[in-house]
């Protein structure tokens, strides 16, 4: 593959291949790339508002090609469609899960795959640019895409608050292709003492998310997982409902 990520909260609403934990590009970096996965996508109801996925797909080559998304809920099971892109084209959904999958509710992790293109070459390259939203205020909170899967390394999620201004959760979608238990430790602002924890306990190809319930300023969670996942937190405003996505970062010493 060439070189070229539940949404804010569930009471907000909900938002492969393995290669070693340091290859992995930047986040901040973005690279067109025949194979994407989105950590978290939804469509679900709230309080006044929807909480929706804005998602826009880019074909920046000069062929025609059709795309292979595949949504893996909860439960690990997975859904598919098919995307089409004509040579240049750029497709925007503001609700994703709502138009692509047939009126889907809920939330899930998203993969994105074009086929080979002759040759067997991998040239059928696409960009994605992905939102969670809210249906009424339009608060936003950008979601990256990931080209590589993740491992089983540990990851870290800095910069959490868990308190009467804002909160917190937390989610992962499992990669293993098998059931993984996930631990997710809160640590302080110094990262030496542990405040409290969560296990994430994921079928196969699941996604999950849950609520961080220790209170905590400017500190980090750190996800041990027992198997290939990729992981992330949302801290939200709780006046707003704005949220600000923290993808986890692997370390492996």
């Amino acid at each position: 593959m060439k070189r070229l990520a539940s949404l804010l909260a569930i009471t907000m609403a909900v938002i492969a291949m393995p290669v070693l934990a340091q290859s992995r590009v930047p986040h901040a970096l973005g690279f067109a790339s025949d194979f994407q996965t989105v950590p978290v996508m939804g469509n679900v109801p709230g309080i006044g508002s929807t909480f929706q996925t804005y998602v826009a797909i880019l074909n920046p080559t000069a062929s025609a090609y059709s795309i292979q998304a595949s949504l893996f809920d909860a439960a690990g099971v997975r859904h598919d469609a098919v995307i089409t892109l004509a040579a240049g084209e750029l497709k925007t959904y503001p609700n994703f899960l709502d138009a692509v999958f047939q009126g889907y509710v809920g939330g899930g992790a998203v993969t994105f795959r074009s086929p080979d293109s002759a040759g067997g070459t991998r040239n059928n390259r696409f960009i994605i640019d992905t939102e969670v939203r809210t249906s009424s205020t339009r608060f936003g909170t950008s979601v990256p895409a990931l080209e590589f899967a993740g491992t089983s390394s540990r990851s870290f999620s800095p910069g959490v608050t868990v308190g009467a201004a804002s909160r917190t959760n937390i989610g992962c979608f499992d990669q293993s292709g098998s059931a993984n238990s996930i631990k997710a430790t809160v640590l302080d602002s110094t990262g030496t003492q542990t405040l409290g924890t969560v296990t994430l306990n994921l079928g196969a190809n699941a996604w999950g998310q849950t609520a961080v319930t220790t209170i905590v300023s400017n500190g980090t969670v750190q996800f041990d997982p027992s198997d290939s996942a990729v992981c992330y937190a949302v801290v939200v405003d709780n006046s707003s409902n704005d949220g600000r996505f923290v993808m986890a970062s692997e370390y492996r010493p």
